[in-house]
């Protein structure tokens, strides 16, 4: 655990999660249908000539849906595979994807104000420590244009949980097997991937640890109003908190 929190996440995408995200998901197919799902009961829609800022795109599963409902997507994300895959999954549709840091706005910022910015799928509890989380929780307040919303949704870790809970198989299938195992600490949540490959000869075992924050839904409230944005939404929805905020218009 010598590297950064930030820089321990890159590394896991890069050496084993970024090439089988979309599969540990259920697929392209169960990936899309949850975006469109999401999207749904966040009520987002589009104006014409609204800009979403999509960070931690991943695959482009969240931008594509986006960008079918109206929107002009800037797709950032620090992983080149899932740049890859959202290039081929968002091929044909207006989604601009780039390489970079969540909260380093000089590879969007130029594109602002947006209508709506998204940071989904856990992403937000990969950033570096809860310091990070407020700034971009402020990033995005200074991003938005009025009336814009902010969205966010994250999985809340449990407070107390029993050691054989701490092990579980993610997704199995006849040449390929994923576990994970949680290790709890005050402030994170350390998480060791192990896959089994089958390569028609012999079985291959890839494992990779990275942390995750235990956010506070509380706190991220907080903030958001500090930074002058309105709770919308505020519900559970297929087991992650979702929450929206807005921009005054």
């Amino acid at each position: 655990m010598a590297d950064s929190p930030s820089r321990a996440v890159e590394a896991h995408y890069d050496e084993l999660l970024g090439e089988r995200y979309t599969w540990m998901m259920g697929g392209s197919a169960a990936c899309q249908a949850n975006a469109r799902a999401l999207f749904d009961a966040a009520g987002i829609v589009a104006q014409p000539g609204d800009i979403a800022l999509d960070l931690g795109a991943g695959a482009g599963f969240h931008a594509r849906t986006l960008a079918e409902r109206g929107f002009e997507v800037i797709a950032v994300d620090t992983n080149v595979a899932l740049l890859h895959e959202l290039g081929e999954v968002c091929a044909g549709f207006g989604v601009a994807p780039v390489h970079g840091h969540l909260l380093d706005d000089r590879a969007y910022r130029s594109r602002a104000p947006f209508a709506l910015i998204v940071c989904l799928g856990d992403t937000l509890a990969h950033l570096g420590d809860q310091e990070d989380v407020g700034r971009l929780v402020d990033l995005s307040a200074s991003l938005l244009a009025p009336g814009g919303a902010l969205m966010l949704q994250f999985r809340e870790q449990p407070q107390d949980v029993r050691p054989q809970e701490c092990s579980f198989v993610v997704r199995s299938e006849r040449d390929r097997i994923m576990e994970c195992i949680l290790h709890f600490e005050a402030e994170r949540v350390w998480v060791t991937d192990v896959v089994h490959e089958w390569n028609g000869q012999l079985w291959r075992t890839i494992r990779s640890t990275y942390p995750k924050l235990r956010l506070s839904v509380d706190e991220i409230v907080t903030e958001a109003k500090a930074a002058g944005l309105t709770e919308s939404v505020n519900t559970t929805l297929a087991r992650q908190r979702l929450l929206v905020f807005r921009r005054s218009a």
